[in-house]
């Protein structure tokens, strides 16, 4: 007689009744992800770092556009005379004045004081207050990004929380694919937040120097380019934190990312520097595949993209690069990073 338990054969394990309060929503691939950037955009929301670091960029954007308010303030209160030439007395210069100031030249000072004090404040006016701030965020929001982009990888690995997530359901593309996602819209909400700082902060000190703000620029054409540029930005700051991300990653540390992508940041502007002057003196071939190498970096190629849709914003000249170029540039460096980082998190052992 067989002592085994009698099985029930052709038929189907009922599935384990939740209770009404859990809620699982969609369990598709796009759904999950969704809820996972959602969780990620959470977690960097509620962390203490997350609050510090975005005071410190709106502290550096105030403190940028205080100090060309201050410029101008003491340009307002400077008197005209402070702007006719020297006395002859005092300087011995073809323009000098060996006589009392007549009328004439009063006024003329007082247009040349005018000049000084449009062209020193132009930084608080549209459409200049907008390339200003996206300049300022391309340096300040750069670095903070990155450390964002290192701390949301190389947290995991430094808490030991990473064996956790990868036991919860979702695959390892969805949890990568999720935090990708979540710097993206960080990195947008930056640009788009300090931009709107900037202008905002811009059109208010601009009230002290008394010159009115032309809106005879704004056209629809115009608010298509800085969309565009804003867009180009966001870019930026998210190609450099796929580097952070990429590094962490690989080293499974917050420092390896963050220090990693700064490095490459300040190396690419040297190295690109030493190669442009080193193939200046060298006539030829040499000199020419030297001064070509910098075209392929990071920083240059987003520039050139600024600067192509900045000659639309306000008078400056177009890149010698152009778009495409700047753009399958970025592309390949959005695969290489990303791709490699997907690589190492799905084959690399994590029970250790």
């Amino acid at each position: 007689m067989s002592t085994l338990p009698q099985t029930t054969r052709g038929k189907e394990t009922p599935a384990a009744v939740r209770r009404h309060t859990v809620i699982m929503g969609r369990q598709d691939f796009l759904s999950v992800v969704l809820r996972l950037i959602g969780v990620e955009i959470y977690k960097v929301r509620r962390r203490i770092m997350s609050k510090v670091l975005s005071s410190i960029a709106i502290l550096v954007m105030l403190a940028a556009f205080a100090l060309i308010a201050a410029i101008s303030l003491v340009i307002t209160v400077e008197p005209p005379s402070t702007f006719l030439p020297p006395s002859c007395a005092l300087a011995r210069t073809p323009t000098c004045l060996d006589h009392p100031p007549t009328q004439a030249e009063l006024t003329q000072a007082a247009q040349a004081k005018q000049n000084a004090l449009k062209s020193v404040s132009a930084p608080l006016r549209l459409p200049d207050s907008l390339t200003f701030s996206v300049g300022i965020t391309n340096t300040i929001g750069l670095v903070l990004l990155v450390i964002l982009a290192g701390t949301i990888v190389g947290g995991e690995y430094g808490g030991g929380t990473v064996r956790l997530i990868f036991t919860r359901g979702p695959t390892r593309t969805q949890f990568l694919i999720s935090k990708i996602g979540a710097i993206l819209v960080c990195s947008a909400l930056t640009v788009a937040v300090l931009a709107v700082i900037g202008i905002v902060v811009g059109a208010l000190a601009n009230f002290i120097t008394g010159i009115g703000i032309d809106f005879g620029f704004f056209t629809g054409t115009w608010a298509l380019h800085a969309l565009l540029y804003l867009l180009i930005a966001a870019l930026g700051l998210f190609v450099y934190s796929m580097i952070a991300l990429f590094l962490s990653t690989m080293g499974k540390a917050t420092a390896a990312g963050v220090a990693g992508a700064l490095v490459w940041w300040v190396l690419e502007g040297i190295v690109g520097q030493v190669l442009t002057t080193i193939g200046f003196f060298n006539r030829g071939p040499l000199g020419d595949f030297l001064k070509a190498i910098p075209d392929y970096f990071i920083g240059n190629n987003i520039g050139a993209l600024l600067q192509n849709q900045s000659q639309y914003l306000s008078p400056d000249q177009p890149s010698t690069l152009s778009d495409l170029h700047a753009l399958l540039v970025i592309a390949a460096y959005l695969i290489l990073f990303i791709g490699l980082s997907w690589w190492i998190s799905e084959r690399r052992d994590v029970t250790n």
